[in-house]
């Protein structure tokens, strides 16, 4: 039978790993961190360890993973198997194990150039063992105790599942039940990893050999696991294979069980790893059970990163409803007039009663028309006027200052209530006020728009009367009046003379009126107030960023990791099929 063409199986799985490594959750969570984060890092690992090198090589030699308990006699069979010492056995183990792979010596090429286990070969996190009595065509891995104390050993037991072909499950009639063990066998059936059982330290009397056996069967079948066994000569799955080791069948030697006992289960070994419809249909088992599991796996993760998304978005909501109520006060505040009052004004006032412009806009356009044309070098002083700019933008930047404070101070508050947020806040107390560089990025932004109003000075200002009143007092110097003009359209101010704060200052639009003529101010004036507007949000949406970041969406939604799934279903089942 001719080997499948799985070229697009395979670039489909590349696919799916990318968008499992850009599908982080943003939001730490204290509740359930390490099973979601586990999760993920099994698919990622299951992808990269299993199904992308085998598709890539269907040939490779098989994987078969001891996973057991602490002292349930892996080393001991792992021994037996070598027909030496290979492996340090005992009831303790020590806290810190390196796994340790088994190979015939045909087999030392493809295991070192990554055909098999790949990124804990790279790593060098394997000891491996070259024996002749292993296998060709098989890696026997001894994996750390799945019930270790260390983190690290349970997660490379974990990740050693996930790149199996073959899963020894190596255990004793006295601890057959345990939990932790339980665990590993339930993710081998979400996974899909055919099965065998070692049942060391059987008691000597038949009839309890036999309830013990009984027993171990029946949880097994309860668990849905009664079939998961290796294929036999014909090709077909076979019920569960256990192999029975009583109690005492050690050499001690070699440290392992001895030669007759270990012979049933070499047999089996040497037959799936030979060439022949067994092999064939291990491999086969092995990866259509992968390709099977990958939905519920992917599902899960999809499942994990979509909760994520919900979370972080009510916490972008959060920081979206703060920055735009402190923007609306802000509105709110300039409406008021407040940036016309005080300092500024009396720059104003300044600039318009010098020379004649005061008098001539009190007695008429036509004079005041007359006025700038005849202007010559004798020019109204502009140094108040810059100051009246400086003094705007001053105030306007503190006001944006505080209402940036009040915004993150009211988030960060929001988000300390919530024990996922409130871990992103640790060593943030930048975050409980505005950023520190919000009143260098506001005047700059000011100033840019101040630059954007002058511009339209410019291309508005083609009138001789424009042209000699911006010759004589500086185009800048219009563009801060046509500022000052913004802000009390923005407060509700415009036309005619009026009086703000009491009368003790005038902002007049005729001044700009006899430049550019009413319609021209007009738009020109409401130009410029949009600009500002946006300028404002900008500036607020600048600082908001700070939270926003720690909470964007991860680099690909739930949909999307799953439709890359069902490519590789599509795929897979086009192989199926071939």
């Amino acid at each position: 039978m001719s080997t499948p063409d799985t070229t697009e199986l395979h670039t489909a799985l590349a696919a799916l790993r990318a968008a499992v490594d850009a599908a982080v959750p943003r939001l730490p969570d204290p509740d359930s961190a390490s099973e979601r984060d586990a999760r993920r890092r099994r698919l990622a690992w299951h992808l990269d360890e299993y199904l992308l090198p085998r598709v890539r090589d269907l040939d490779a030699p098989l994987v078969a993973v001891l996973i057991g308990s602490t002292g349930a006699g892996k080393s001991s069979l792992a021994n037996g198997l070598a027909g030496r010492r290979v492996s340090p056995s005992g009831v303790t183990r020590p806290t810190t194990r390196r796994p340790a792979v088994l190979v015939a010596p045909a087999d030392v090429e493809a295991f070192l150039s990554g055909r098999v286990l790949g990124r804990l070969a790279g790593e060098e996190r394997l000891d491996m063992i070259v024996a002749d009595e292993a296998a060709p065509g098989l890696a026997l891995v001894d994996a750390p105790d799945v019930d270790s104390v260390e983190a690290a050993n349970r997660q490379t037991a974990d990740e050693l599942l996930q790149a199996a072909d073959l899963c020894l499950f190596v255990t004793t009639a006295q601890r057959y039940a345990d939990a932790v063990p339980w665990d590993f066998l339930h993710r081998a059936r979400e996974r899909g990893v055919p099965l065998v059982v070692v049942m060391n330290r059987l008691p000597p009397d038949p009839e309890d050999r036999r309830a013990v056996l009984e027993d171990c069967l029946r949880r097994f079948e309860a668990a849905g696991l009664g079939a998961a066994g290796p294929a036999g000569g014909d090709g077909e799955p076979t019920e569960l294979r256990i192999l029975p080791v009583a109690e005492g069948e050690r050499d001690p030697d070699i440290d392992g069980l001895r030669s007759d006992v270990v012979a049933p289960l070499r047999a089996l070994l040497g037959q799936l790893a030979a060439e022949g419809p067994a092999s064939s249909a291990v491999r086969r088992q092995a990866l259509r059970g992968a390709l099977e599991g990958l939905p519920g796996a992917v599902g899960a993760v999809a499942a994990d990163l979509e909760s994520d998304e919900r979370r972080a978005g009510s916490l972008r909501a959060v920081v979206r409803r703060s920055y735009a109520g402190e923007l609306a006060a802000l509105r709110e505040r300039m409406a008021s007039g407040v940036f016309l009052r005080g300092e500024v004004m009396r720059a104003w006032q300044d600039f318009v009663g010098a020379g004649d412009v005061s008098r001539l806009l009190s007695t008429g356009l036509g004079r005041l028309k007359a006025w700038v044309s005849s202007l010559g070098g004798n020019a109204p002083a502009t140094a108040p006027l810059e100051g009246a700019k400086e003094q705007a933008f001053t105030e306007l930047t503190a006001s944006l200052v505080r209402h940036a404070d009040a915004a993150a101070g009211r988030v960060a508050e929001d988000w300390s209530a919530d024990p996922a947020s409130a871990r992103l806040l640790a060593d943030r107390a930048d975050l409980w006020g505005h950023g520190d560089g919000l009143p260098a990025i506001a005047h700059t932004e000011l100033t840019g728009w101040l630059g954007r109003v002058t511009q339209l000075v410019q291309e508005h200002g083609r009138s001789k009367r424009a042209v000699a009143f911006a010759a004589s007092v500086g185009v800048n110097a219009v563009g801060v009046a046509t500022m000052l003009a913004v802000f009390a359209h923005t407060a509700g101010l415009t036309g005619g003379e009026v009086a703000i704060a009491g009368g003790t200052a005038v902002v007049n639009h005729k001044l700009l009126e006899a430049l550019f003529g009413e319609a021209a101010v007009r738009g020109m004036v409401q130009a410029a107030e949009d600009d500002l507007k946006a300028t404002l949000t900008r500036v607020l949406e600048a600082d908001a960023e700070r939270f926003l970041v720690l909470v964007a969406p991860a680099g690909v939604d739930a949909a999307e990791l799953e439709a890359a799934a069902a490519k590789v279903e599509q795929a897979a089942t086009a192989v199926a099929g071939a």
